[in-house]
């Protein structure tokens, strides 16, 4: 498995597969970042690099981690931006809490620039990387689901 720096706010690889339910003989973990209370991770889910997920992680009260959102992180996206590091893709989750995730070409620091913002992100070993804001943007929450 590939070492992926992962400070104690953050999951480590073993419990990011275990919660995604993803099968720990093929799976494995190409980049993780949190804020404490969420993380998101990049999973290679079979081991080949073809189908490489997304994985939304809430850190709830009593320490464990639990699933949220889960997509692909697509193949066919179209990198944004040039250079040694590039974005992938971007979004933001339910709560209005914005992430993005890409590629380097090398791994370390590196910045890239995602919807006019500056982002400072570390490349893993496996070339990936992922960034997550510290709190949800309130201006880009989405309008709470009503009833019919």
């Amino acid at each position: 498995m590939t070492e992926v720096p992962h400070p104690a706010t953050w999951p480590d690889p073993e419990t990011v597969i275990a919660v995604g339910g993803w099968n720990p003989r093929y799976a494995r973990v190409l980049a993780v970042a949190g804020n404490g209370a969420v993380a998101f991770a990049l999973v290679d889910t079979n081991g080949d690099g073809v189908e490489v997920d997304i994985d939304e992680l809430f850190h709830e009260a009593d320490g464990q981690w639990r699933p949220g959102m889960s997509s692909g992180a697509g193949g066919s996206i179209v990198p944004t931006g040039s250079g040694p590091v590039y974005s992938l893709g971007h979004g933001q989750d339910f709560d209005g809490l914005r992430y993005a995730y890409g590629r380097g070409d090398r791994p370390g620091a590196g910045q890239v620039w995602v919807l006019g913002q500056r982002l400072d992100v570390t490349v893993t070993e496996s070339g990936w990387w992922v960034w997550v804001a510290e709190r949800p943007d309130p201006a880009r929450r989405p309008p709470p689901l009503r009833p019919r």
